[in-house]
């Protein structure tokens, strides 16, 4: 009987993380589709630049703007030219927050292009837009 509850409840588990990736997968697919050819073209022949062992800087646009109060939730829009998993040379998704003073600064809007930090193997602070 114990089996049978722990089968179910890893099953829910895996139904959940399969929706929610199928879910992210149809939001990229549609942002993606809404970018022009030069802004696909852009993201594509972006120049990585590695700042620490596993992290690099590289050319991102801003795909959505989410207000969370006195922080905003990003999605931004990479070309994948170094995690060779799935996503690999693919235009993909990544997440990150600003506040609303930075916003409010450097006047960031959908569709901006920006310089993303990125280090896929730190919990917190894994994407990050460094401003110029």
């Amino acid at each position: 009987m114990e089996y049978a509850i722990i089968a179910i409840i890893v099953v829910a588990i895996i139904g959940v993380i399969f929706v929610i990736a199928k879910k992210d997968s149809k939001e990229c697919e549609e942002m993606v589709s809404k970018l022009t050819e030069e802004q696909k073209e852009f993201l594509k022949s972006t120049e990585i630049k590695f700042v620490e062992k596993n992290a690099w800087v590289q050319d991102a646009i801003v795909a959505k703007i989410v207000d969370k109060g006195n922080k905003l939730s990003i999605r931004l829009l990479w070309f994948d030219k170094v995690i060779q998993n799935n996503e690999y040379n693919t235009i993909t998704i990544a997440d990150t927050s600003i506040t609303k003073a930075e916003q409010e600064a450097h006047n960031l809007k959908v569709g901006d292009s920006v310089k993303m930090y990125f280090a896929p193997e730190k919990t917190i602070g894994s994407v990050k837009i460094v401003w110029e």
